[in-house]
C-alpha cells in the first residue's frame, strides 16, 4: 500500500461525500491548468482509442465507469455516449453504475430515499446523461444501481432488488459476466465495480464484504409509490482496508488488461472471462484486495 491509498481512505474518513465531490473537481481544474498545452482530445480520436486501440466490436457487452472531465474533450458526454452506442450497436450493451451521490454506508446513515427519477448518479456526469437517454433502463436498487442500454438491457436489470448480494450471480453484474464477451471500460479513472461480483462469488462467506445483516431501504418508484428494499451494504471497515479495485486488477495483470494514456489521463479495457480466471487463481493462494 503507498501513500496516496493511505491518503484517500484518511480523507474518505473524515470528509463529507459532497466535499469528497468537489475536492476532485478542484484536483480536475488543476490538472487542467498544468495541462494548459494539450491540445483537447476530439471525437475522432475517441472513436480510434476504443476501435483500433482497445479492440472494442459490435456485439460486446460494456460495463463504463468514467471520470469525463479526465478525457479533456472536445466533444459532449452525450456524443461520448452515441459513439459507444454505435460501435457495439444494440447486438451488444452499454451498463453504467447508477450509484446515490454518497458512499452506501453514508446513505443508510443519512436513511435517504433513492429516487429512481430523481435521484441522481454519484458516478459522473457520463452515468447521468446516459440514464436519462432512449432505450436506457435503471435496475431497481436503493444503493447499487445500474443503467444499460443494448438488446438484452432489459433482462440483465430486472429483479436488482431480490439478487443475494448487489453484485451476486442473480445482479446485473453477475449476469452481465454469464452472458460472455463481457467487458470493462474505464474512461479516465481505473475503477472496476465488477471486482465486487469476482468478490461474493469466490469469498467464503460470501457476504464477506458486507455488514453481516440486511438493511431495509426505501425506493421511490417512477410512479411515485414507496417499496423497501432489504439489501446487503458493504462494510466501510472492510472495503478502507482493500486496495482499490482498479489497483488490484493492475497488479494481477490478467492477459487482457490494456491501458493507454488519453486526455489527462488514461484508459482501461479488461476482459471479464480473462479477469475471471485470474482473480479466481490469485482468491485461491489468499491474494484478494483485503489481504493484498
Amino acid at each position: 500500500m503507498n501513500i496516496k491509498f493511505y491518503v484517500k481512505r484518511t480523507l474518505k474518513k473524515i470528509m463529507p461525500s459532497q466535499m469528497r465531490v468537489n475536492l476532485r473537481k478542484r484536483q480536475r481544474h488543476f490538472r487542467q491548468i498544468l495541462n494548459g498545452q494539450q491540445p483537447k482530445t476530439s471525437l475522432e480520436d475517441f472513436r480510434k482509442l476504443l476501435v483500433d486501440n482497445l479492440g472494442i466490436r459490435e456485439g460486446d457487452n460494456l460495463i463504463v465507469s468514467s471520470s469525463f472531465g479526465n478525457l479533456n474533450a472536445a466533444f459532449s458526454p452525450r456524443e461520448a455516449i452515441e459513439v459507444l452506442q454505435s460501435i457495439v450497436t444494440k447486438k451488444g450493451l452499454i451498463m453504467m453504475p447508477y450509484y446515490p451521490p454518497m458512499n452506501s454506508d453514508e446513505w443508510v446513515q443519512k436513511d435517504e430515499i433513492f429516487d429512481m427519477a430523481l435521484t441522481k448518479s454519484g458516478m459522473g456526469v457520463l452515468t447521468n446523461i446516459f440514464a436519462s437517454m432512449d432505450g436506457v433502463f435503471k435496475s431497481l436498487h436503493p444503493t447499487k444501481a445500474v443503467c444499460a442500454w443494448g438488446g438484452i438491457a432489459q433482462a440483465i436489470v430486472s429483479n436488482h432488488d431480490k439478487s443475494k448480494t448487489p453484485f451476486y450471480w442473480d445482479s446485473p453484474y453477475g449476469r452481465l459476466l454469464l452472458s460472455g464477451r463481457s467487458k470493462s471500460l474505464c474512461l479516465g479513472l481505473k475503477n472496476l465495480p465488477i471486482i465486487h461480483t469476482f468478490e461474493d462469488v469466490f469469498s467464503e462467506p460470501f457476504d464477506f464484504y458486507y455488514y453481516k445483516e440486511k438493511r431495509k431501504l426505501k425506493v421511490r418508484l417512477v410512479n411515485r409509490d414507496v417499496i423497501e428494499v432489504s439489501t446487503y451494504i458493504h462494510d466501510p471497515y472492510i472495503i478502507d482496508h482493500c486496495i482499490p479495485g482498479g489497483d488490484y486488477v493492475k497488479d494481477i495483470a490478467p492477459s487482457t488488461y490494456k491501458q493507454f494514456p488519453f486526455g489527462l489521463k488514461f484508459v482501461v479495457l479488461v476482459d471479464h472471462q480473462s479477469l475471471f480466471a485470474t482473480v479466481k487463481k490469485e482468491f485461491q493462494q489468499g491474494n484478494s484486495r483485503y489481504r493484498h
